[in-house]
C-alpha cells in the first residue's frame, strides 16, 4: 500500500491519500488557491508493518521510485 501525505503550513492543511493521483489533484487545488508551500511525500507500507519513505511527490514527470536494499529486496539474498 502507498500512503501519500499532503501538507501546507500556510493553509493549515494536512491530509493522507491512498493514491498518487488523488494527492497530486489536491496539491494542484491548494496551489490554485494561492498557497505556495504545498508539499507531498510518498510512503510504501507492507502487510507486515514495515515501511519505507519513497520521497517527495512531484507534479510534473514520474513519481516512480525504486527502494534499494529494503528488507523486501534483501529477503532472498545471502550476504
Amino acid at each position: 500500500m502507498t500512503i501519500c501525505h499532503v501538507y501546507s503550513e500556510s493553509a493549515n492543511y494536512d491530509n493522507e491519500f491512498y493514491s498518487v493521483a488523488a494527492a497530486k489533484k489536491e496539491m494542484k487545488r491548494l496551489i490554485k488557491e494561492g498557497h505556495t508551500d504545498v508539499h507531498g511525500n510518498k510512503t510504501k507500507v507492507w502487510a507486515n508493518g514495515e515501511w519505507e519513505n519513497c520521497g517527495e511527490i512531484t507534479l510534473t514527470g514520474s513519481n516512480a521510485t525504486f527502494i534499494a536494499n529494503s528488507p523486501r529486496n534483501m529477503k532472498n539474498k545471502n550476504y
